[in-house]
Order: structure tokens, then C-alpha cells, then sequence
């Protein structure tokens, strides 16, 4: 079986912790650095093979032996979105979207886009921002959640009025439950706790954002 070429690909959102950068990165991934990106892996020495943006974000010297893809600042794209075009024209196809969540609220939301996007085309891919983890579950999928115990697992329908889920390994299980995007109907799939290792999320019928973000007592005890 041909193996899957990863993109890494790093978007600007700020990053208190470099090793949240570094444990994405795998020796023969495609790096592609959007933007002010390439900032942060400068700071956080992983070379890239690509960059990509009008670098409006981007703040040093661009190192004149890596090959630039320059944006027009009057776009359509956002440069997250271009540097994902740039992995698949490159034969990606499994993407790690670094540093695209927190920061500017407008651009976590767009890259949640960008993740739709890839899931759309049938892509694994999942979209990273200061220790939190988003992915979207289709229609007959099963995700394995391997984010520690203790973490925060919310599920949210997502370009869907309504999915069906099953949970296991989490505080408050669930077994073919309607999730509702109606703001009428309380949001039911929000702050639950991974509790076993693997936990898993099941879409039955329509589409999940998946959103993991860890248990603030644990990041303080190991910062300590």
C-alpha cells in the first residue's frame, strides 16, 4: 500500500508551547509555513520546505534558499487555504493544520473552514492551536480520541442542523443521541470529559466538529 504523504502545515495563531509545534512534526512531512507561520518555526526550528502568503504576519528575513509562494495581499484565499492547495498540489493527503486556532477569532473560524474543506474531499486532516485539537466525523465514521484523560471533548453539528452520536470512554456517555444546532435546543454535546484511553466519537447520521482541549491542571503541573 502506497504510503500517505503529511502536510504540516503552520499558520500564525500565537503558541505559548513550542513542543504543541514540534510533536506534529515528522521527519519526510511536507512543511509548508503560511505567512507569519514561518515565524514560528523559525522560533521553533522546523524547517520548512514552502512558504506561502502576501507576509503581512510576518516579522524577520525570509532564508533566501526556501522557496516562496508570494500572495497578492487583494485575495480571495486566506493563506492557510493556499498553503493547503500548495500540499495537495504536492500529493498530500493527510493534513496537520498547526498554529489555526485562538488568535483572531474570524481566522480560527475560517480555518475550521479549511478543515471542511479537506474533510469534503475526503482528507484526513485535523486543525491544532496552543495544546487544543478540532476534527470533523462523518456519517458512518468512528474517531479514536487519544487527548489524555481529563481533557475537554465538546461535539457540535457542524454545516448540519442536527447529527446522531454515540460516545464511549467519557464521563456522560451517549448512545445514538441527536445533537441540534438550533439555538433553541440546548447545546448538549458541550464540555465533556475524556475519562479511558482510547475514548471515541461515532457520527451516525449528518456531520461533528470535535473539539479537545486539555485539562488546565495537568498543563499547569507539567509547566511546573
Amino acid at each position: 500500500m502506497e504510503k500517505v504523504r503529511t502536510c504540516l502545515v503552520i499558520g500564525a495563531a500565537p503558541l505559548r508551547h513550542g513542543e504543541d509545534l514540534r510533536r506534529l512534526y515528522h521527519p519526510g512531512d511536507f512543511v509548508v509555513c503560511a505567512d507569519g507561520g514561518l515565524e514560528l518555526a523559525q522560533k521553533w526550528g522546523i524547517h520548512p520546505d514552502l512558504a506561502v502568503g502576501d507576509f503581512d504576519s510576518f516579522r524577520g528575513e525570509i532564508p533566501g534558499d526556501l522557496p516562496v509562494v508570494p500572495l497578492n495581499p487583494h485575495k480571495d484565499d486566506t493563506d492557510m487555504l493556499a498553503a493547503v492547495n500548495a500540499g495537495l498540489a504536492h500529493g498530500c493527503r493527510r493534513f496537520l493544520l498547526a498554529c489555526g486556532l485562538g488568535g483572531r477569532l474570524d481566522h480560527s473560524y475560517a480555518n475550521l473552514c479549511v478543515l471542511h474543506h479537506l474533510h469534503s474531499l475526503g482528507y484526513e486532516a485535523a486543525l491544532y492551536g496552543d495544546g487544543e485539537e478540532a476534527c470533523l466525523i462523518g456519517e458512518g465514521e468512528t474517531r479514536e480520541l487519544f487527548c489524555g484523560t481529563g481533557t475537554t471533548v465538546s461535539v457540535f453539528p457542524f454545516a448540519c442542523g442536527v447529527c446522531n452520536v454515540s460516545y464511549t470512554g467519557m464521563r456522560y456517555p451517549l448512545d445514538h443521541h441527536d445533537l441540534f444546532s438550533d439555538i433553541a435546543v440546548l447545546p448538549m454535546g458541550v464540555s465533556n470529559v475524556a475519562e479511558k484511553m482510547p475514548c471515541s466519537v461515532t457520527v451516525h447520521s449528518g456531520l461533528a466538529l470535535v473539539l479537545c482541549t486539555p485539562d488546565p491542571d495537568a498543563v499547569s503541573r507539567a509547566e511546573e
